[in-house]
């Protein structure tokens, strides 16, 4: 089955997967050419029959989402923003980064005229290089929504002739580090309508629910906490809220057709646990909703069946456990192999600038050989140490009688073979090894 990717620079990606393959697949293959490895962030988008946008479900099949045949056609967009620091690598920050500059020349994010000199300089700098009188042309008006006084050009001058000479990667940093202080920065927006009909747009973003008119004017802004509960019947969805006076208050969306709905509701749901909580519980990773076979089974089996299609809440790591499973996967992989930096400038995460230190030019080769076997011999050593399940614990579990140590105990206890030796297992006798980080304080020198 073939599928059209678009990515956020316009390049379309031909991606070829099984006809029975789901969201993840395609997402992974997309990001493995990209060389991408903090996959979370992103999504695969595409539209419906109405016109809405709508997120690929990655847990669920291509082919039963999509309307038509194939090949289909998606667009590869960032669905989770984060901090820019957190943000490992050079690849992910500049999908980011393109994903910023359409939401700005769009209208999307508000921002102050000094914030909107700042922004156009710097992309004027990315666009036309240094300063030159003749081809510097800016987007203050996209950005502000506001004339390009005399003023205010100057200004705009004034600010590009100070970067001459930066990069393309320490100016899109900068344009990230600006627009992540602003209010609207990772909020997706929702057009809907009242219980009067009123239309509004709906913004979901890391720290709560921000209501606005047509033109981005605010109307309330609803926070996490007093949030009781969210729902969805049809094209309906409903928020039951706190009132300051301890009362619970109802509010009625009504969108354009029942997915744009379902994107909604799972829009709250996915952020508020992406952004707020410590990590995604199992109640919300093995979701199934119920259609006619599902509640035919379970008037005959039981209520807790899994049977019916599935509707997963599309979100499998929180944004804390994003990052540590980036820098544990960067670390394992090598991150001098993944990340590829298109300029000389010196690494702006702290990860890249332990690695920096590690490929020095100023020793001499054969050190650099005899450090290059050493670091071979420590990744060899730390996968030698991982549960050969998961692949993300440290092994700490025996197999009894037959002894066998692969497994961490999280994994060993779910098993009743031993997947070495395939002998019944009888118990599972928790050890005590040698950690990873003890053995590796061993042979660093």
């Amino acid at each position: 089955m073939l599928c059209y990717v678009t990515r956020p620079d316009a390049v379309v990606m031909e991606v070829e997967v099984d006809a029975k393959a789901n969201g993840e697949d395609c997402l992974n293959q997309v990001c493995r050419r990209l060389g991408i490895i903090e996959v979370d962030y992103f999504g695969l988008q595409f539209s419906g029959t109405k016109g809405e946008n709508l997120w690929l479900n990655l847990r669920n099949r291509i082919s039963q989402q999509m309307d038509g045949l194939a090949p289909f056609r998606m667009k590869l967009k960032v669905k989770f923003f984060v901090e820019p620091h957190l943000i490992l690598q050079e690849q992910t920050r500049n999908l980011f980064f393109l994903h910023i500059k359409e939401d700005l020349l769009a209208g999307h994010l508000q921002c102050s005229s000094e914030q909107a000199v700042e922004l156009s300089a710097l992309l004027a700098q990315m666009e036309f290089g240094d300063y030159n009188q003749n081809t510097a042309s800016y987007k203050y008006q996209e950005i502000c929504m506001k004339d390009l006084e005399p003023a205010i050009l100057e200004r705009i001058t004034t600010k590009h002739k100070c970067l001459e000479g930066i990069s393309q990667a320490s100016a899109e940093y900068q344009v990230l580090q600006i627009v992540s202080t602003l209010e609207s920065y990772g909020v997706e927006w929702h057009a809907v309508r009242d219980s009067e009909g009123q239309k509004l747009l709906i913004g979901i973003g890391p720290d709560g629910i921000s209501i606005c008119k047509e033109d981005f004017s605010p109307i309330n802004r609803i926070t996490y906490p007093v949030i009781q509960m969210a729902t969805q019947s049809g094209k309906n969805v409903y928020l039951t809220i706190t009132k300051e006076s301890g009362d619970s208050l109802v509010l009625l969306f009504k969108v354009i057709s029942t997915r744009a709905a379902s994107g909604l509701y799972r829009a709250i749901t996915e952020t508020h646990a992406f952004y707020r909580c410590d990590t995604v519980t199992n109640a919300v990773m093995m979701q199934y909703s119920r259609d006619l076979k599902g509640h035919l089974a379970s008037f005959f089996l039981n209520d807790n069946i899994n049977v019916g299609k599935k509707y997963v809440f599309d979100i499998r790591r929180t944004s804390k456990e994003v990052y540590d499973h980036s820098r544990r996967a960067l670390y394992n992989a090598g991150i001098v192999d993944m990340v590829q930096r298109t300029d000389n400038s010196e690494p702006s995460s702290p990860l890249k600038k332990s690695e920096s230190n590690l490929n020095c030019n100023s020793c001499e080769g054969l050190s650099c050989q005899k450090t290059k076997a050493l670091q071979e011999k420590l990744r060899k050593l730390k996968e030698a140490m991982l549960c050969m399940l998961c692949c993300e614990e440290e092994i700490n579990s025996t197999f009894c009688p037959c002894g066998h140590m692969v497994c961490c105990e999280r994994c060993a206890t779910q098993l009743q073979s031993c997947p070495v030796c395939r002998a019944s297992v009888e118990h599972v006798q928790h050890v005590f090894f040698p950690t990873r980080t003890s053995l590796l304080n061993l042979t660093v020198i």
